[in-house]
């Protein structure tokens, strides 16, 4: 995932919907091998609350099938999570013969449930749309249940989620202090709040942060304390679980109306 998109429109926040869910969509970018703590914790979360995990074995699925990971992706599978695979699209001029091997990897070795499309053009031309549907439309000839994650990571033009593109779309990755000042462009406070995502990381409190994001009209949220660089989704935060409580708590609130 890319950190650092700060583009800002000026439309109202939309005040938290009742009758909805909200689950977290965490970018798990640690190898099986050398974090089990923080995998069994992510197995834990698949039971507290919806859960979408991105795997990373190397920017991509690597050179070859990685034992670990396809144990950690069943495992994972068997709590309740869905498992997406990573790659990213340099803002569509990546070449699209490498992401199609590199998603048809994902599928064969991993079983994934769908894939994470990073990097993602903000603004639709023919040329962005032609490329991102052309993507989505390979991976449900592989897997047509396959979730589409796409990630912008920033304001973005309508007409990707209008021509369905993806399922979800990442419209806000930032710090937590650039995250607190964004603003949902005014077509998104009328979509269904299960097409978009926002994640935060460098934030003080995961928890507090959590009742941030899910006053929006977001479904999938993810908030970590680690900070921009290197890496954000090396780990997961050390106040993890109280992130999970929080989401848990988050849909408790909106069942009660």
């Amino acid at each position: 995932m890319m950190v650092g998109g700060t583009a800002s429109l000026t439309s109202c926040q939309m005040p938290a919907r009742t009758n909805r869910t909200v689950g977290l969509l965490v970018p798990a970018y640690f190898d099986p091998n050398s974090s089990a703590t923080d995998w069994h914790a992510l197995q834990l979360a698949a039971r507290e609350v919806p859960l979408i995990v991105v795997i990373n074995p190397d920017s991509g699925p690597g050179g070859s099938e990685s034992p670990s990971y396809s144990e950690e992706v069943r495992t994972m599978e068997r709590a309740g999570a869905r498992v997406l695979g990573y790659v990213h699209t340099s803002g569509g001029t990546r070449r699209t013969s490498v992401v199609e091997a590199e998603i048809e990897h994902y599928f064969s070795w991993y079983h994934v449930d769908g894939i994470f499309i990073d990097e993602m053009a903000s603004q639709a031309t023919a040329a962005t749309l032609g490329y991102y549907g052309g993507i989505r439309n390979f991976i449900e000839g592989l897997d047509r249940k396959a979730l589409t994650v796409a990630n912008p990571g920033t304001a973005f033009s309508s007409a990707f989620a209008h021509a369905r593109t993806a399922n979800i779309y990442v419209d806000e990755e930032d710090t937590a202090i650039n995250v607190a000042s964004y603003h949902q462009a005014r077509w998104e406070l009328t979509a269904v709040p299960s097409t978009f995502a926002e994640i935060a990381v460098a934030a003080t409190n995961d928890a507090s942060e959590i009742s941030t994001l899910g006053s929006r009209n977001v479904s999938w949220i993810y908030s970590t304390t680690l900070s921009a660089h290197p890496n954000p989704y090396e780990a997961l935060p050390s106040d993890f679980s109280e992130e999970v409580a929080a989401v848990a708590e988050l849909n408790r609130t909106y069942r009660n109306g």
